[in-house]
């Protein structure tokens, strides 16, 4: 944002957006009162015309010339800097629901595996932001790419890829793709995507380990019967792993994860109460821990309520679990 109160990054998408723009720059002023006229500096007539000149614009031929550009220009340092600011321009555009389904309509997902492959890390984290631009809530967009096979690729790029920007931006296409459409998970499903998803909990980025706990428990709150699988897979050793390292921020998504897994399913509960994960020492300790700090208010809470559902209210006296007889 630059002093003058306007973004010279942001530029609208139509005559309706560039109104919208102005009003909210001059909602503070005082049209009644006395006339602050100031000649306009260079650098806002500039953004201006620019403004204009994009508000006119029409986006599918934008979206033409960006795919002209991804795909004439070469690998000096200046053409991948056009390509990623093509990749950008895209990715703003396939924001709009019509616009990311016209992208497809103009040849543009045979682009996508390029993208993905392409020797610059900065393409391929871009590429696989626009795969999840493109996929958000977008059921034909879905369709799409998985007529288009791209879910190998997004998977390959979060298996083999060694930048970790691109890994969590391939993760990220890949649950645009599957959560709410019902054919892509089961794509999902059938290419193991439970393992890619908890090798990447594995891995030593905490954002990853995040998504993909978020993405895993995403799917088994659709469809139950992927506990089980879970469950086979050694989720809950794997959770309380995580757990049992060193206290960080990330640790309410575990903690969270493994709530909703353990949540009216007992096969979990019995692996949390298994003597060899020392999960009841692990919660009661965490709680302990917590307490008294509000920011992790919340840790706490589902700390609390898998602590009961899986080992109930003791005995202050004995502390024994009371058995219900």
């Amino acid at each position: 944002m630059s002093g003058e109160g306007f973004d010279r990054n942001i530029y609208p998408t139509d005559l309706r957006h560039l109104l919208k723009i102005c009003l909210e720059q001059t909602k503070e002023e005082d049209a009644t009162g006395p006339s602050k006229y100031e000649e306009m500096s260079e650098e806002r007539r500039k953004w201006l015309e620019e403004a204009m000149k994009a508000a006119t614009e029409d986006p599918v031929v934008e979206m033409k010339e960006c795919i002209r550009i991804l795909i004439e220009k070469g690998d000096s340092e200046d053409e991948i800097e056009e390509k990623e600011e093509a990749l950008e321009k895209l990715c703003f555009l396939c924001e709009d629901m019509d616009l990311s389904q016209d992208f497809h309509k103009i040849g543009g997902y045979a682009l996508l595996p390029h993208l993905l492959h392409n020797d610059s890390s900065d393409i391929r984290w871009r590429g696989a932001e626009l795969i999840a631009n493109l996929c958000q809530n977008n059921p034909y967009c879905q369709r799409a790419a998985l007529e288009d096979n791209l879910l190998p690729l997004l998977i390959d790029a979060l298996e083999k890829d060694n930048v970790v920007l691109v890994k969590v931006k391939a993760l990220y296409a890949m649950s645009c793709f599957v959560r709410g459409f019902t054919d892509g998970e089961a794509a999902f499903m059938k290419s193991n995507g439970l393992s890619v998803l908890m090798r990447a909990m594995q891995d030593g980025d905490d954002k990853l380990k995040v998504k993909a706990t978020f993405l895993l428990k995403c799917l088994f709150s659709q469809n139950r019967l992927i506990k089980d699988t879970l469950c086979d897979m050694g989720m809950v050793e794997q959770l309380v792993g995580l757990l049992s390292e060193q206290h960080n921020n990330n640790h309410e998504h575990f903690m969270n994860a493994l709530l909703s897994l353990a949540t009216e399913h007992q096969r979990t509960i019995e692996e949390c109460q298994r003597p060899e994960l020392h999960m009841k020492e692990l919660l009661k300790n965490r709680i302990e821990y917590l307490t008294g700090k509000e920011e992790f208010l919340e840790e706490k809470e589902y700390a609390e309520q898998l602590k009961k559902m899986c080992f109930g209210s003791q005995n202050k006296e004995t502390g024994e679990t009371p058995v219900n007889r």
